[in-house]
């Protein structure tokens, strides 16, 4: 790992390209974390119930109000 650490010392301006990747994915996270948050509550309950066939459906009955963290 010495002669790595040893030839990014050497390059100039190398700093900049880590400054560079922080700013990325902290970017990204941002984006992900606010699209994750602005899915429609449709979608949702259509992700949430599109493992189950009809019939286990209208067994557990279509009550899909919200008791998550984020209630609506």
């Amino acid at each position: 790992m010495s002669f790595v650490g040893n030839v990014l010392q050497n390059v100039d301006g190398i700093q900049y390209f880590y400054v560079a990747g922080i700013l990325i994915f902290i970017s990204l996270f941002i984006v992900i974390v606010y699209r994750t948050i602005k899915i429609p509550r449709k979608d949702l309950d259509n992700f949430k119930t599109s493992i189950f066939e009809k019939e286990e459906l209208k067994a557990k009955g279509t009550n899909h109000k919200s008791q998550g963290i984020f209630p609506l």
